[in-house]
């Protein structure tokens, strides 16, 4: 066919929470695995990547990000530059199930639309779609004027999207539009301990009718964390982004400043253990810890703080509401995990058009997720904020307020003590944010309609 396949692969970049240029599938990477499959197909294969010599010997064109930013569309971009061909399928490198009939399907609707893609439970997927060179320039003014997110990119094309019930006939075929993360994602059944939900017989009553199926339940992996060989801590989690996890959590718990403390990082999930290693001594009763009414699950204790050992953010940046609340309007949907198992609370990291989900059991331990991924990656940045799915606590504002995040969003509610002390620590919270409304409890001056 006179298309060429795109394979957005992230390379270095922080665009992905990690390089998964190089999961393997058995002994052949995942990405290998689909040039093989495109390139029987398509008449031209590019990869935008920063690692060439990992596509050393295959019959690919590598190309580098040509602007600069933390947004696949900026991989898009390079990919439709240097295509010899108008129409472009485009498919990340994390995406295994290449579905050829779809694609032909695709292909078959070309009549001059700027992109071709599929509407799947009420949600636009930007992958497994088809784009125009001639969308190129719209690209790079999209993104001079601030723009960001890849749905709203396809929202501003002509583009024709695939009704649901045409993506329905092709989905039920072959999962298309999964991500793989490892190699248990490929298998049906998720009986693995370290998959993040497994598949459990229900007996299912509709209407008084009775069902036996499969559902999809969500995983409670316990996690025991040492630090310099001590027992520190057993934690409750969902096996998912586990490094960025115990780093936000010693961070959060005053344990580490930053990952340049760490010496040694070892992670065992068949034996549930991860061993920490740090370049200073550690007391387990005499640690520095923000003493603090704690409001998550369990017993709360009430205790004294010093206020004077509390972070104050100083960042004057100012948020756009509309951009808010479209970031909210979505965020439901791209949480995956919470449609096929509703056992997860998901945070949403945002900033500079990049945006990073991170879920778990545990609402402080996908708040830890965020805080462990912006340690690991150096991020500092004025625009940074999140979006979450619980109720925005005294803990929660604090592990935020530590990595100097001024922003924090909610579809739920704001304790007192996060309001009081968001309003010290120069933190705006908002909550019930949901369809066109939101409330604004804490430094209201951030928050800009224009």
């Amino acid at each position: 066919m006179n298309v060429s396949a795109i394979i957005l692969a992230g390379g270095n970049s922080s665009r992905m929470k990690y390089n998964k240029e190089f999961i393997k599938i058995g002994d052949e990477f995942l990405v290998h695995k689909q040039i093989k499959k495109l390139l029987t197909k398509f008449s031209e294969v590019i990869v935008v990547s920063n690692n060439p010599q990992h596509y050393k010997g295959l019959n690919v064109k590598v190309v580098s990000d040509i602007l600069e930013g933390n947004t696949p569309i900026i991989g898009l971009h390079s990919g439709l530059v240097h295509s010899k061909n108008r129409y472009n399928y485009c498919i990340a490198c994390d995406m295994a199930f290449i579905n050829f009939d779809f694609i032909n399907y695709l292909v078959s609707l070309t009549k001059g639309h700027e992109a071709y893609v599929a509407k799947y439970n009420n949600y636009i997927e930007p992958f497994n779609a088809l784009y125009s060179k001639d969308i190129i320039n719209k690209i790079e003014t999209f993104l001079e004027e601030g723009n960001y997110g890849f749905q709203r990119l396809v929202k501003s094309l002509n583009t024709h999207f695939v009704s649901e019930q045409k993506v329905s006939f092709y989905q039920q075929k072959m999962d298309m539009f999964k991500n793989i993360n490892n190699e248990s994602d490929l298998f049906d059944d998720y009986s693995s301990i370290t998959s993040n939900y497994q598949n459990m017989d229900v007996k299912k009553i509709i209407n008084s009718e009775i069902f036996h199926v499969k559902d999809k339940i969500i995983t409670e992996y316990p996690l025991t964390i040492y630090v310099n060989n001590t027992l520190y801590s057993t934690m409750m989690i969902t096996p998912d982004d586990i490094e960025f996890l115990v780093i936000g959590y010693l961070h959060s718990e005053f344990v580490i400043s930053d990952t340049t403390e760490i010496t040694n990082f070892r992670l065992s999930l068949e034996n549930h253990r991860c061993d920490v290693t740090i370049n200073h001594e550690i007391s387990i009763n005499n640690m520095q810890r923000l003493n603090i009414m704690s409001s998550a699950c369990g017993n709360p204790k009430l205790q004294k703080f010093e206020e004077s050992n509390l972070p104050v953010v100083q960042k004057k940046h100012q948020f756009n509401l509309n951009n808010i609340l479209e970031e909210v309007a979505v965020f439901n949907k791209e949480s995956i995990l919470f449609k096929e198992t509703g056992g997860v609370h998901s945070v949403q990291l945002i900033y500079n058009g990049s945006k990073q989900l991170f879920e778990d059991i545990g609402r402080h331990n996908a708040v830890d997720k965020v805080v462990g991924f912006l340690l690991k990656n150096n991020i500092k940045r004025d625009d940074i904020f999140i979006v979450t799915s619980g109720r925005i606590s005294s803990d929660i504002l604090l592990k935020a307020a530590l990595m100097n995040i001024s922003l924090i969003v909610s579809r739920s509610a704001p304790t007192s003590l996060a309001v009081k002390l968001a309003d010290k620590l120069g933190v705006t919270v908002v909550g019930f944010a949901r369809g066109n409304k939101l409330n604004i409890y804490t430094h209201q001056d951030r928050i800009v309609k224009e």
